[in-house]
């Protein structure tokens, strides 16, 4: 979910985003296969365009470039192989998208990496441009001729203003009067105060970045190019915090409008889960914390006496002619922690198969998306 050897870093660019001279910063060169090798010549012929492709997008924090459990990184590749993802967006990646890219190539069939200290894209389809923002990665596509730009984001990790309604202190960052706490309990019990809540949440900076991507996204739906983001968040959806579920999951009865999925729905983009399944109640579609088998409780639970579970990974898309969501689900465990107890989810969420190893403490998100051909040019 968080990294603590990268905070000094975090920090400055948090710094910097609202100093940036433009919105990106383009990247030297452009990313090359996993395999130098050509295709084989009986490889599958490209689909013409205008062909209708399905996409399959993945968005995993892998934990720790795959390293926080035995073998984890063979275990994200298998989790990939399973979901037949071929747009993998990933969160705490860092060098591990190279290594990764290159495990899921086979002859015929190269995988294509962009990576960054953190984010990264792991792709089926040729990347044929990218650059870098403060907190995440983009990558444009070459979809059987359709150019597709696709965006991989792991938000700041502190001011993890969940946390507070919750009885936490959520890491929030000085000068705020919940600094002291740290991620430790609140003495005076959960803030119930929906403008507080707000403001720390506003001070992480999480809704500016995506704002800087959402501008740069116009652009890119300016040269007709489709648009899809995901990734760990760090902070809930405006459609999850809703009055239904004011008595649940330990939200004490607040209804609070997350800023940086308002952001994205009043931009007109889709959250994609809860485009398939709107009800929070019946489907709430968690993704933090994920249990983990292979871990202590201990290491997967941040509040160990609250019911801290919340939907912090997304994939969200641009609805665009061509571009039409098909299906939506969560690949990983159905077990989850509440109160420092190892829970089974009953809820009617869909959940996906996964290896018998998971390698992370969030759980992922598929999109599947019917992809037509380039629209008509206006």
């Amino acid at each position: 979910m968080r990294w603590f050897v990268r905070l000094s870093r975090r920090l400055a660019v948090l710094m910097a985003v609202a100093t940036l001279p433009s919105a990106v910063v383009a990247s030297a060169a452009l990313a090359q296969p996993a395999q130098s090798a050509k295709p084989a010549q009986s490889a599958k012929p490209r689909e013409s365009v205008g062909a209708p492709t399905t996409l399959k997008i993945l968005t995993f924090n892998i934990w720790l470039e795959g390293t926080a459990v035995p073998d984890g990184l063979d275990h994200v590749v298998e989790t990939i192989r399973m979901s037949d993802a071929n747009v993998i967006l990933l969160s705490e990646a860092g060098a591990a998208a190279n290594p990764i890219a290159k495990a899921l190539s086979t002859p015929g069939k190269p995988y294509y990496a962009a990576s960054s200290d953190d984010a990264g894209i792991v792709s089926a389809f040729p990347i044929i441009d990218q650059a870098d923002f403060p907190y995440a990665k983009k990558a444009v596509l070459d979809v059987h001729g359709r150019e597709v730009t696709t965006y991989a984001a792991h938000l700041y990790y502190r001011n993890y203003a969940t946390y507070l309604p919750r009885g936490y202190g959520g890491g929030v960052d000085e000068p705020s009067e919940f600094a002291k706490y740290d991620w430790n309990k609140l003495p005076g019990g959960p803030v119930l105060d929906v403008d507080k809540v707000l403001k720390v949440n506003a001070d992480s900076g999480r809704p500016d970045v995506i704002g800087t991507i959402v501008a740069d996204a116009a652009g890119e739906r300016a040269k007709r190019r489709a648009v899809f983001l995901g990734g760990d968040f760090n902070e809930p959806s405006v459609y999850d915090w809703t009055a239904a579920t004011g008595s649940l999951f330990d939200h004490h009865g607040l209804t609070i409008p997350w800023q940086t999925t308002a952001l994205l729905r009043d931009a007109g983009y889709v959250d994609a889960y809860r485009s398939e399944y709107p009800n929070p109640v019946t489907h709430p579609g968690f993704t933090w914390p994920s249990d983990n088998p292979d871990k202590a409780v201990g290491d997967l639970t941040w509040a160990p006496e609250a019911d801290e579970r919340d939907r912090i990974d997304f994939v969200f898309h641009r609805p665009e002619p061509g571009v039409r969501l098909v299906g939506a689900g969560i690949v990983g465990p159905r077990s989850t922690i509440v109160r420092s107890e190892r829970v089974v989810e009953d809820t009617d969420d869909h959940f996906l198969p996964i290896p018998e190893h998971w390698p992370s403490d969030h759980k992922a998100v598929l999109a599947t998306y019917r992809l037509a051909g380039p629209p008509a040019r206006r």
